[in-house]
Order: C-alpha cells, then structure tokens, then sequence
C-alpha cells in the first residue's frame, strides 16, 4: 500500500508541475488561437490527472482537509470554465445548475466543519478558498436568472476567471507545499498575482468588445 501511495504521489506532483507549465502557454498565446486552444486543452487534461490522483490520495491514503478544500475548488473552477465556452451559445443546462448545486452544498458544509477540524494550513487560506468556491458557485446558479445577458459576453470574461483561478489554485496548493516555511504568504500571494492577471485579461476583452461595437456601428 506504501508503495502504491508513493507512486500517486509521484504522478501528482510531475503531472502538476507540467500542468503549471503547460499553462503557462495559453497565457502567453493569442487568445482564441490555435495555440491558445490546444495548450489550453493540455493543460485540462493534466489538471484532470492532478486532480484525480488528489482525490485517491485524500479518499484512500491520508485525508488532509486543507488539501481537500484546494481540490474541491480547482476541480470546480476548471471544470466550469470549460463549460463556459461549451455553453456560450445556449446558457448554463440543468447539468451545470446540478454541479454547482452540489459543490454550493460540499462548500457550505465544509464551512459549518471547519471549526471542529484541526487546521495544518492558515485559517485565512482556508476560508478564503471556500468562499471563493461557495461565491463562485452561487453566481453560476445566478446565470438561469440573466442567461441572454451571460450569452452577449459574459461568458468570455466568466471564461478568463475560472481558468486563472484553477492555474491560481494549482499554484498555491504547490508553492504553499514546497515553500511551506513561508506559510501563509506562499499560498495566498500565488492567488493575488492571478487575480491580477486575470483582471488584466478581462479589462483587455473589455476593450475589444467595445472596440468591435464600436466598428460595427459606424
């Protein structure tokens, strides 16, 4: 069983690492290309391996909470900003409002547990990260209530937000690993500077949107 344990281990982290720097590639490619869309796949495909192999360990090898909480958010951020472009054109289905049901309600609970659950990882990091996740999940069950307005562009800067945040999640739960004496600074400065980033991108597609109007009008 140990060594099964430490073969998981091993995969997660080399495939979590080449998930950090595959998707690095769609950051730095122009958005919407080619190169944009097939690193951008990659990079799901890893995540995908990175998570799956984090769920075996925490279910059958050694549950951590704090561990728990990153995957719960970066398996939900990566997977809904993979359903953003899927769903452009028709708004979110009954099977997204049923995801996000069910992680809205896997977030809250562990929110009413934290309390009572010894905390390896800085409380700060820990809510944050949950109510990231129940905030996220909330407003995509928002999305039945205004789905016309989320078809007209939404959904691009919904897109940029989700994907940096699952690369911000991978991010932080790897330096908050590998730089832990530097907890908590090296797990929640990883998702500032994301946060930035995106922010960057979708002011940037802001302004093409509203360049393209503009040329559509004259």
């Amino acid at each position: 069983m140990q060594a099964l344990h430490q073969a998981n281990i091993g995969i997660h982290i080399l495939f979590g690492t080449l998930a950090l720097l595959v998707g690095l590639v769609p950051l730095l490619a122009t958005k919407g290309g080619a190169v944009h869309r097939r690193f951008g796949n990659w990079f799901l495909r890893l995540t995908t391996v990175v998570l799956a192999t984090a769920v075996l360990g925490l279910a059958v090898f050694n549950f951590r909470p704090f561990l728990t909480v990153i995957v719960l958010l970066s398996t939900y951020q990566a997977y809904a900003g993979y359903r953003t472009l899927r769903i452009r054109a028709t708004g979110p289905t009954l099977l997204d409002g049923l995801f996000s049901g069910v992680f809205l309600v896997g977030g809250l609970a562990f929110l009413a547990l934290l309390p009572r659950i010894q905390l390896v990882w800085s409380p700060v990091v820990m809510y944050s990260a949950l109510g990231t996740l129940v905030a996220t999940t909330v407003y995509d069950l928002s999305r039945f209530g205004w789905r016309r307005q989320w078809q007209r562009g939404a959904w691009h800067y919904e897109h940029i937000w989700k994907m940096m945040s699952a690369y911000a999640a991978l991010l932080s739960a790897f330096t908050g690993t590998v730089l832990a004496a530097y907890q908590p600074y090296s797990q929640f400065l990883p998702s500032l500077l994301c946060t930035a980033i995106a922010l960057f991108f979708m002011l940037i597609a802001y302004r093409q949107r509203r360049r393209a109007v503009g040329l559509a009008a004259t």
